[in-house]
Formats: structure tokens, C-alpha cells, sequence
């Protein structure tokens, strides 16, 4: 049947090529038809019809053959096409079948020029009328689908899309996760009733994302490669059609419609529809999926410069990127540096709570920007004090260096912070420092819920008790390892042997002699 006349081919030849190609002696134009689909040959004084590998193979009395031969009424189902063979005049009837078919990605990118340049303009005919239809009907839902950031609202274009385009009662979107198995993400009726579960055949499911086709079935239960599903009898899946999620050559995913009582309600022009609604799909979740990954990432970076400076922050990332994830925490040598302000707590008798959070502000950027500058981590606000360490998470050899250098940073800041506060007629501010050099467990260390990149660990303690109990105003104190990391670089002092709380046996400290260094706080 072409339209609505039915056609009659005289096989005057000894071989009759069938197919969708247009170097056939029978040409049938529809999808369901491969290129090169069949041939009728003559052997001695029978005819017979043998199968080209075609995708939906040849059936010669509803049955499968890859040759036979055809006597006097025999039906040839052809794609989509059932021919009749005879060998009087008399014409044949044809009849559009109800079955199963598949079309290829490949051929669907070649009927509709995706992916390379288009073909010449040719004079209309019926099959570029029902491709004209297709990609009007894209046109409609493209733009918007496209513009859509994140994934859930693409799912929910995608729905509308089926619904206003196809004759579909149920829809669902199942995407792969990393392991390859099939979650359902999206399921609705065409009132708009969300699904609990998708009767989508596993054979099915396996057969378009494994062998990259769409699928159309009239009546999936009539089938012999679907009806022995348990999926298929359960649901009563009718008609239905599903295509891949696909982008080039990869596929995320299905899209599955079907009609649960009604049979042939789809046709090739349906399917094609669905598999370039499918394409625009996977690209519209693919940008989602890539935009939720950097709004992901923004968010990491944003925490990470919470606690490093901008070139410590990169070189993170970068490291991130190029290697697998491992253990969340790890032990390294590193220098942990704190700073306190002198008389914070009467200081702030006699400030009023919003004075005190910008006198803090301002003093927690001085101290920050001194430990960033010199590649450390700022690890805390304690109150009025700070808390940073050098040597993680990037490996840095002169960590104790970096920490006297920002310490020595944080002293000319100061300077110059208590220069603008006596112009404003503010008492200036001291501060005390110490640091300690030793093996700490530094990584993201916390609870399920929270996780901090801090520093645990005796090298710690010992830092806080010196700044606490041993570094007057204005001092810089060392703990021993310190003192010798640097002893080469800055001059100290030795402040004796010290008991410090917590700890049994004294500790060597010392201090920077900051008056002897030439730009120290000035």
C-alpha cells in the first residue's frame, strides 16, 4: 500500500531487491524497512525470499525465516509492509501489519542529517513530509527544554514534551547509574499522577540501551521476544515504545510510553518523534547533570576558601582532579601558629556587641590575610584568637619558615592597623604569638553531618599552651623544632626550659628577636 493504493510488482527478473533504499526494484519507504532489507530470487521453478541481515528481519506466514521459499498466497511481512505472493494476475492485498520494530540510531542520524551537513533539498515526498513533521514538532519544545539549569525541571519538560506531542497514557524516565543499572528518575500518567514503579520490560530495556535502537510494538504481549516477560504479562504492557537517552554515541538512559490497554496506537512516526525527543533529552540532562557538578564543585571551593588562600585553593583543586580520592585524614609535619589578642575580654566591656563583631572582623582579615599570604591554612576563630598551620595540605618543606614569616607579616599589619586606630582616638591593639613544629593528623575530621580541615595532635597543644602561658605582648615564641627550622634565617633567644600544663618534663622555648630584624613591625 502506497497512501491508499495498493501497488502490484511483476517479478520479471531473477533477482528482486526489496528495501528503503531507492536502488531497489521494491522500494518501501519507511523505517521499519532496512536499506537493503530482502531480495526475491528464482530457483529453477520456485521463488524464494531471503533475509540481507536486515534489523527486523523477514517473516513468511507470521514466521521468522532467513530464507524460504513462497508458494501460491504466502504473506511476506517486510518491515511494516506484509506483501502477498501469487502467480496469477490478480492483485495482491497489502496491509499495514501490527508488530515490532526497531530502528537503529545510526539510520535514524543518517534519515535526519544529525551530525553532519545536510543534504541537498530534494522535491517533497511522503517520507520528507513525516521528517518535516518530526522537526517541527522538536522545534516547539527545543528552546525551552534547553533552557532549563537544573535536572528536575528538565524531567518535567521532558514529560510535557511526551504528552503534547505523542498518544502516550504513561511515560517514564529511567537513567543509569555509574554501575549501569536502571533507576527510575520520573513516572506519570497523562493526567499528570506520578508512578510509583515502571513496568518497562528488562528485555526490552536491555535491548535498546545494549544494541542502541528504538523500539515500537504494537502489542508487546503478541510478541515472541517480549511476551514471556514477567514485566510484560504484570503491567499488560500493550503498545508501547521506548529509545535510548542518547548523545553521539553514548546513552544515559530510556524513555518508555505505552498504552496499558490499546493496541497499535503508535506508528513509525511516532517512534521517530520519541527518538529525536530522546536526543534532545539527554543533551538537556547532561548540561543539568554538569551544572549540578559545578554548583557542587562552587560550593567546595567556596569552603575550601574558607581556609586557604587563592593559589593554595588551586593547587587543590588541581590535585583533586588528577587523582583518585583516598583516605579523609593523614599524618604529616607541619607548623601550627596561634594568635591572641592582649586584654580582649575587658576590652570588650565596654563595646557595644556590633562594635565588637567589627573590631573582630577587622583583626581576623589582618591575621588571614598574613597566614594566606604565606601559603597557610586557617584553621579556626577561637574567641579572639586564631588558629593556622603551614605544611597541609600541600607538602611544604619550609613550613616553620612560612609560619615566623606570617607571624612577622601579622606584626607590620598591626602596625599599621593601631596607627589608623589612635588617629580615630582608639587604644592600639597586642597581640601574642607562638608556634610549634611536629607530626599532627591533619585532614577533614568530624561527624557525619560536619567535617572540618583541621589539625589534631600534641604539637597542637603544646602551640596553644605556649601562646597561652609563655608569649608576652608583642613576643613571636618557638617551640624547639621550630627553633631549629629557622635558627638559620632569624635570630632568637632561648627563654629557658618551661613546664607547661598537661605535660610531663620541661620544654625548651624560645622567641624571635623581632627588634633585631629590619622591618619588623615597622
Amino acid at each position: 500500500m502506497e497512501g491508499d493504493e495498493a501497488r502490484k510488482v511483476r517479478l520479471d527478473s531473477p533477482v528482486v531487491g526489496i528495501g528503503r533504499a531507492s536502488d531497489n526494484q521494491v522500494v518501501l519507504k519507511d523505517f521499519s524497512v532496512s536499506r537493503h532489507h530482502a531480495r526475491v530470487e528464482q530457483r529453477g521453478e520456485a521463488w524464494w525470499v531471503v533475509d540481507l541481515g536486515s534489523t527486523n528481519g523477514v517473516k513468511v506466514n507470521s514466521r521468522y525465516v532467513s530464507e524460504s521459499p513462497m508458494a501460491e498466497g504466502d504473506q511476506v511481512q517486510v518491515g511494516n509492509f506484509t506483501l502477498t505472493f501469487q502467480r496469477g494476475e490478480s492483485a495482491g492485498g497489502f496491509a499495514v501489519s501490527s508488530s515490532t520494530f526497531l530502528r537503529p540510531l545510526e539510520e535514524f542520524r543518517e534519515d535526519f542529517h544529525l551530525e553532519r551537513e545536510p543534504a541537498k533539498k530534494k522535491a517533497p515526498t511522503a517520507a520528507s513530509s513525516a521528517r518535516e513533521r518530526v522537526l517541527e514538532a522538536l522545534a516547539q519544545v527545543a528552546r525551552t527544554l534547553l533552557e532549563v539549569e537544573e535536572l528536575e525541571p528538565v524531567l518535567d519538560k521532558v514529560m510535557e514534551a511526551i504528552y503534547e506531542q505523542l498518544p502516550a497514557e504513561r511515560a517514564y524516565v529511567l537513567l543509569f547509574t555509574p554501575d549501569g543499572q536502571a533507576e527510575l528518575r520520573m513516572a506519570r500518567s497523562r493526567g499528570g499522577q506520578h508512578l510509583e514503579e515502571a513496568p518497562v520490560s528488562q528485555t526490552i530495556l536491555e535491548l535498546v540501551s545494549r544494541q542502541k535502537v528504538a523500539v515500537l510494538t504494537s502489542d508487546a504481549q503478541a510478541d515472541e521476544r517480549f511476551s514471556a516477560g514477567m514485566s510484560v504479562r504484570l503491567h499488560q504492557i500493550r503498545s508501547a515504545m521506548c529509545a535510548p537517552l542518547w548523545h553521539r554515541d553514548s546513552v544515559i538512559g530510556v524513555l518508555f510510553v505505552d498504552t496499558p490497554l490499546a493496541t497499535g496506537c503508535f506508528g513509525p512516526e511516532h517512534l521517530d518523534l520519541l527518538t529525536a525527543l530522546a536526543n534532545y533529552a539527554a543533551v538537556a540532562i547532561d548540561r543539568a547533570r554538569l551544572n549540578d557538578s559545578i554548583r557542587e564543585e562552587k560550593r567546595r571551593r567556596e569552603r575550601l576558601e574558607r581556609y586557604h588562600s587563592p593559589a593554595v585553593v588551586e593547587a587543590i583543586v588541581g590535585k583533586r582532579a588528577s587523582a583518585v580520592d583516598g583516605e579523609r585524614h593523614e599524618t604529616r609535619e607541619v607548623t601550627v601558629l596561634f594568635a591572641d589578642i592582649v586584654g580582649f575580654t575587658s576590652r570588650c566591656e565596654a563595646m557595644e556587641p556590633q562594635e565588637v563583631a567589627r573590631f573582630l572582623n577587622e583583626f581576623f582579615t589582618l591575621a588571614s590575610d598574613s597566614v594566606f599570604e604565606f601559603g597557610g591554612t586557617l584553621d579556626k576563630f577561637i574567641g579572639d584568637a586564631v588558629m593556622a598551620f603551614f605544611g597541609a595540605p600541600l607538602q611544604q618543606p619550609d613550613h616553620a619558615e612560612r609560619a615566623v614569616k606570617a607571624a612577622l607579616n601579622l606584626r607590620t599589619r598591626l602596625k599599621g592597623w593601631n596607627r589608623e586606630r589612635e588617629l580615630a582616638g582608639l587604644e592600639p591593639v597586642e597581640v601574642r604569638m607562638a608556634m610549634n613544629s611536629g607530626l599532627v593528623v591533619v585532614g577533614e575530621i568530624g561527624s557525619a553531618n560536619r567535617v572540618d580541615y583541621t589539625v589534631l595532635g600534641n604539637t597542637v597543644n603544646v602551640a596553644a599552651r605556649l601562646e597561652e602561658t609563655v608569649a608576652q605582648p608583642g613576643q613571636v615564641v618557638l617551640g624547639d623544632l621550630t627553633q631549629r627550622a629557622i635558627a638559620h634565617l632569624f635570630p632568637t633567644e632561648h627563654l629557658g626550659n618551661v613546664q607547661l600544663r598537661g605535660l610531663q618534663g620541661k620544654l625548651p622555648v624560645f622567641r624571635v628577636l623581632t627588634e633585631e630584624i629590619t622591618g619588623a613591625g615597622d
